[in-house]
């Protein structure tokens, strides 16, 4: 009887809840990477599984000392959560990080938070902090700063990061291997369907995978601000907003619409960029790419259309960068939302900022194969029910 106890004591942590991954995608990308002939690759590969093993063993530590020292979490009520989706490509960032400003209202993950999204990890990040502040005199912050140019350096036209910048938690998707972005690094996305919309899976693994992810963002909140509203972007989860609103049901959804003739190009871009030029532009696997963001397009057409207006806002990407402060105000206002004096005045300056930016990257879909003929062909309905031209 109390090996049976013992047992099952410990059965419960391995529910979805405490951890689950698809293995079934695992052995795919192992089984696609040892059929496709390039040492780059396959070294990639050792690498990339290596690290993604090390992060598992961390990341069941830091959950396992949850369950020891905030098992509270399991309280945490997660309510209103606020959703910025999009194509991928569509001013999510910037939109994300302009709501960010209003700490007082939201709480949100960095980039250092979304690899191991605990309320332990939460309390070593804040731990560590004070250490470099108080004792250290900010060296590791110096330290991480050398490291984002290290690591992010030639992102920052694309879309700038650092570990200590608001970022989206697609990684908790990623660690399931339900997420496109573990394809980036190999050149066979068009060789495997799954993961690319979660809202298209058997219910059993969407029910898995909302219960792992309900469980980081409660453990997350807990430590990081209870009495705050989790603000998340994730362009991927345009593919999961049916989930997402079956686990949240009061969540609020914001939508960024961009022109898919400079969305879906620009995407393809950026989730190929680790290919490097022996795989041609116009090659299966770069239009696979292109191939998912007309998809997007697709889907967010059905999303618009199933969402309650009270729960979802849309808006367009170039009155977002054109107007900053005016496009998230009136966010503010469909929500009803109060707008504390802090944060409008953090919205006034960064209007005035962003008025100085300009992008340095152009893309066409004729790189990859593409015109926007095909394109319009297949998103014609999309695009005049979003006022695109032709």
């Amino acid at each position: 009887m109390l090996v049976c106890l013992t047992l099952r004591g410990v059965m419960q942590y391995f529910r979805s809840s405490f951890y689950h991954i698809r293995w079934g995608v695992a052995m795919g990308i192992i089984r696609d990477t040892y059929r496709y002939f390039s040492w780059r690759v396959w070294l990639l590969s050792i690498l990339i599984f290596t690290l993604y093993g090390i992060h598992h063993i961390i990341s069941v530590f830091f959950r396992v000392l949850d369950e020891i020292f905030h098992r509270n979490y399991k309280k945490q009520t997660i309510r209103q959560p606020v959703f910025i989706i999009a194509s991928p490509r569509s001013g999510t960032t910037y939109l994300h990080r302009l709501m960010a400003m209003d700490d007082e209202r939201f709480v949100y993950t960095k980039n250092a938070h979304t690899f191991f999204m605990t309320a332990s990890f939460v309390q070593f990040y804040n731990l560590w902090k004070w250490i470099d502040r108080h004792l250290l005199f900010g060296a590791i912050k110096k330290f991480i700063a050398w490291l984002d140019k290290v690591f992010w350096g030639g992102w920052d036209d694309i879309h700038p990061m650092g570990f200590n910048k608001a970022e989206e938690d697609e990684l908790v998707f990623a660690q399931q291997m339900l997420s496109p972005g573990v394809y980036i690094p190999f050149p066979f996305f068009h060789l495997n369907n799954a993961s690319r919309f979660l809202d298209n899976e058997p219910p059993l693994i969407r029910q898995r995978a909302m219960e792992f992810y309900e469980s980081c963002v409660k453990r997350f909140v807990f430590r990081a601000g209870k009495n705050k509203t989790y603000l998340a972007k994730n362009v991927m989860s345009t593919g999961r907003y049916k989930s997402l609103l079956q686990k949240f049901p009061d969540a609020k959804i914001i939508y960024i619409a961009r022109h898919p003739y400079q969305a879906v190009p620009s995407m393809a871009s950026m989730f190929t960029i680790m290919y490097g030029k022996k795989v041609p532009q116009d090659s299966a696997a770069r239009k696979e790419w292109i191939r998912y963001g007309i998809n997007f397009f697709k889907y967010s057409s059905d999303m618009r259309k199933n969402i309650a207006s009270s729960q979802f806002y849309m808006l367009k990407y170039d009155d977002l960068l054109e107007n900053p402060e005016e496009s998230t105000l009136k966010i503010y206002n469909h929500f009803g939302w109060n707008v504390a004096e802090k944060f409008a005045e953090r919205l006034r300056k960064e209007h005035v900022r962003s008025k100085n930016y300009k992008s340095t990257h152009e893309y066409s879909l004729e790189e990859f194969g593409y015109s926007k003929e095909q394109v319009y062909n297949e998103l014609s309905e999309v695009m005049n029910e979003l006022g695109f031209k032709k």
